[in-house]
């Protein structure tokens, strides 16, 4: 995310970085462009694999490939984001949350591939699975088309902001990050194992709410967005 993701307005004073530090802060631009690349091959391998083992099953092979066809064009939907990443300049403050967000990201999706659904035959919830994926994937795009080209995945400085409260930014104060979630329940909800539930409950959660703790430390020292927060929940209205 942007250092202003839900709100845009007044720029920080920019400060100047060092050889080896600007040398590191482009590599973190490409990072994202990266991980998606490798998420997207990793997620062939596995289903490759998976769908080999399901041939007796037709149901869930078709269920599975939607689902998994699904997950990887939205995937290279945000990969236009990833691509404008690697030429956004040097000012980031991320403090390695973008990466351990794509980790978390990746290994709940990909736990569901290896361990599967714990049922026996396709049912109503894998339907209801689908729905809410479709779902929060929608509703974080929207979040994300609503942002323009203030949005990004990786939290940094970006100057000649406006406060932007239209779309799903009405509603609270990190949209983007409510339709992962959403969505990603649709992967557990679609793919119900412990496995991927724990990683989904333990790892991507957690690293969704520590990021979201290290923008706002930015995020609150802009003028304005104080006031922002005071009327707009982060993730849940009326409750956080």
């Amino acid at each position: 995310m942007t250092i202003a993701p839900e709100y845009a307005g007044q720029s920080i004073p920019l400060r100047f970085c060092s050889d080896d530090e600007c040398e590191r802060s482009i590599m973190k631009n490409f990072m994202p462009l990266v991980m998606s690349i490798v998420l997207i091959s990793l997620i062939v391998l596995f289903s490759v694999h998976r769908f080999g083992g399901e041939l007796s099953r037709i149901d869930f092979l078709y269920a599975d490939m939607l689902f998994t066809l699904l997950y990887v064009v939205w995937i290279l939907a945000e990969m236009g984001v990833s691509k404008r990443e690697t030429t956004q300049g040097n000012r980031t403050r991320d403090y390695g949350t973008c990466a351990l967000y794509a980790v978390g990201q990746a290994v709940v999706f990909l736990s569901a591939l290896v361990y599967g659904p714990i049922t026996p035959s396709l049912t109503a919830l894998h339907v209801l699975g689908l729905v809410i994926f479709v779902s929060g994937a929608a509703f974080r795009l929207w979040a994300i088309r609503t942002l323009g080209r203030y949005y990004s995945h990786i939290v940094r400085e970006v100057e000649d902001h406006q406060i932007i409260q239209s779309g799903p930014y009405q509603l609270v104060r990190h949209p983007a990050y409510l339709g992962m979630i959403i969505g990603n329940i649709g992967v557990v909800v679609f793919f119900f194992n412990p496995v991927t539930l724990a990683l989904f409950l333990f790892l991507l959660t957690p690293a969704i709410i520590l990021r979201i703790v290290v923008e706002e430390r930015t995020l609150y020292q802009m003028d304005g967005y104080d006031d922002y927060a005071a009327r707009k929940n982060r993730l849940v209205p009326g409750v956080w």
